[in-house]
């Protein structure tokens, strides 16, 4: 291994990005091989998915920090279908995505949505009681949806790109704020998929496992958000004004969206200041860290703030129940950590994130989940077409500026609220 030139860090983390890029393309977006008769021969022998998401290689269209997501790649093959095992995960959320080889989404299903088996009991929807199975089947075909879609089943076929049948795709997995921080998946196996003909006859079937790429288990993540920008960039002229927008001129924004968030974003700039304050009223959600279920009526399902590169990575994300919501409302404060004033901690109700050592820009998204039909404000109801943010999210629209670490020092957010637009 060659030895890194300490004299240029920077240089060395930009590396380090291009080939976490490199990973992550290998890793989500390669075309599905053929299923042959010798793979078929091995069924059992093979993990189910492809790759599990990871800060330093599968990194790319902006996941968030409290999630993973594990990928399979298929081929949307006529009489054919995949038939998915599993056990409810021990988590906030989870859900299960199909999409075309550009990523668009097909269709999806998520929790409470998903009819448990047989004598089992769904844990997203209710009560289940101690000792009984939370087991449940998810079928995938590859047929359009119907006007009355059958029950726990995704409709991942006939759909047209460039003129084209869809010829395939892939299913994610995805599991939110898991019980226990160190199993992402929830505390039980993965599920396993099944690739068989509609008639039941199985031509492939994976493992509850994960083909995972190596891991450095976010160390390289870790050093960059350790790191400050290594230029101070002087702010040219008046600070911008930061607005928010629905991402996306489709309702799940970009590669790879999830079918139950809506996002709103703003980029930000160093032209402009070195740090940057958001405040907003917080909207209520069940914190299944603290023991509430997921099921408990909430605003949201769940939400968070993240900071971004714009070449898409995440660089750090502060969720809902780390948020440090304080009366009903949040704080938090962005800047390199040479910036961060000392105030800009959890014990004084300020949630601090990275900017990202490497970006002159960055790009920050909040995050809703599934939001209760009472819950107007939420970002789902903003028109992407439109700057109608502010005016349908009222006091839970993030108010940000950007201000300097003294003026945040010496008055917290209301000061830097305060300053002359």
């Amino acid at each position: 291994m060659p030895v890194e030139d300490q004299r240029h860090p920077h240089a060395n983390a930009r590396r380090r990005i291009v080939i976490a890029i490199a990973l992550t393309a290998a890793a989500f977006a390669a075309p599905a091989l053929p299923l042959s008769s010798a793979s078929a021969a091995t069924t059992g022998s093979s993990c189910s998915w492809g790759a599990k998401s990871d800060p330093d290689t599968v990194n790319a269209a902006y996941p968030d920090t409290s999630a993973s997501y594990w990928s399979y790649q298929y081929h949307a093959v006529p009489g054919t279908e995949l038939v998915v095992n599993g056990t409810y995960p021990k988590a906030r959320y989870f859900s299960l995505h199909a999409y075309q080889p550009n990523a668009v989404p097909i269709d999806s299903i998520y929790d409470a949505h998903i009819r448990p088996d047989a004598g089992s009991g769904n844990p997203f929807s209710g009560p289940v009681g101690r000792t009984q199975p939370q087991r449940y089947t998810v079928i995938v075909q590859f047929t359009p949806k119907p006007a009355q879609p059958a029950a726990n089943t995704i409709y991942a076929g006939q759909t047209q790109i460039d003129g084209a049948p869809n010829p395939g795709g892939t299913l994610m997995l995805r599991v939110y704020v898991p019980l226990n921080p160190k199993s992402p998946q929830g505390g039980v196996p993965l599920p396993t998929v099944t690739w068989q003909t509609t008639g039941g006859t199985v031509l492939s079937a994976g493992a509850a496992c994960s083909n995972d790429l190596p891991s450095t288990n976010g160390v390289i993540a870790e050093e960059l958000n350790s790191l400050s920008f290594p230029l101070q960039v002087p702010a040219t002229g008046a600070p911008a004004a930061i607005t928010w927008k629905r991402a996306g001129s489709s309702p799940y924004a970009g590669a790879f969206g999830n079918q139950q968030n809506a996002y709103i974003t703003a980029t930000i700039s160093r032209a402009y200041g070195n740090l940057v304050v958001i405040h907003a009223k917080a909207p209520t959600f069940p914190n299944t860290s603290a023991g509430q279920s997921a099921w408990k009526p909430a605003q949201l399902r769940y939400w968070s703030v993240c900071e971004n590169s714009v070449d898409t990575r995440v660089i750090s994300c502060v969720p809902d129940y780390q948020a440090g919501v304080r009366n009903g409302f949040y704080t938090y404060v962005i800047s390199d950590p040479s910036d961060r004033p000392s105030n800009a901690v959890a014990s004084a109700g300020v949630a601090w994130l990275p900017w990202g050592s490497t970006d002159l820009e960055a790009v920050v998204i909040l995050r809703n989940m599934i939001p209760a039909s009472t819950f107007g404000q939420a970002a789902q109801n903003v028109d992407p077409s439109s700057a109608s943010a502010q005016q349908v999210m009222g006091a839970y629209y993030p108010s940000a500026v950007y201000c300097s670490t003294a003026t945040f020092q010496q008055g917290g957010w209301q000061a830097c609220m305060a300053q002359p637009a």
